[in-house]
């Protein structure tokens, strides 16, 4: 009697769905890559946003003199790019105290869809003397 051997390795049709497999995963993966680096773009805009508009209202904190009610549009230049920074300082129901809304968004937008790099931030200013 011969002994019948037994094959080892892989069929071709095994291979063949093994590489179908990683090439949806590899396609998986890269379309979360760019993804991943559109979401780190938007990220690293905010936080540059916040960081002006954060200044901003900082610099009218500091103001010597009680702020009127304005509304102040401004371009400026920082990290290379033009920001839109728009100041509004607006009443409260309490006379002695206003509310100062800082507003920065880029001037051109690299953003797509409805994902924007605009911040707004707000603060209050009391006159307690």
């Amino acid at each position: 009697m011969k002994a019948i051997a037994k094959q080892k390795g892989f069929t071709l049709i095994e291979i063949m769905v093994a590489v179908a497999v990683l090439a949806l995963s590899g396609v998986a993966l890269l379309g979360n890559i760019g993804q991943a680096t559109r979401d780190l773009s938007i990220i690293s805009d905010k936080a540059e946003a916040l960081q002006i508009a954060e200044y901003a209202l900082n610099m009218a904190l500091v103001e010597k003199t009680f702020p009127d009610q304005t509304n102040e549009e401004e371009i400026i230049t920082h990290g290379g790019r033009e920001w839109r920074v728009e100041l509004t300082v607006s009443d409260t129901p309490n006379e002695k105290m206003r509310r100062i809304d800082v507003m920065v968004k880029p001037v051109e937008r690299r953003t797509r869809g409805n994902q924007s790099a605009t911040i707004l931030l707000s603060g209050f200013r009391g006159d307690i003397f």
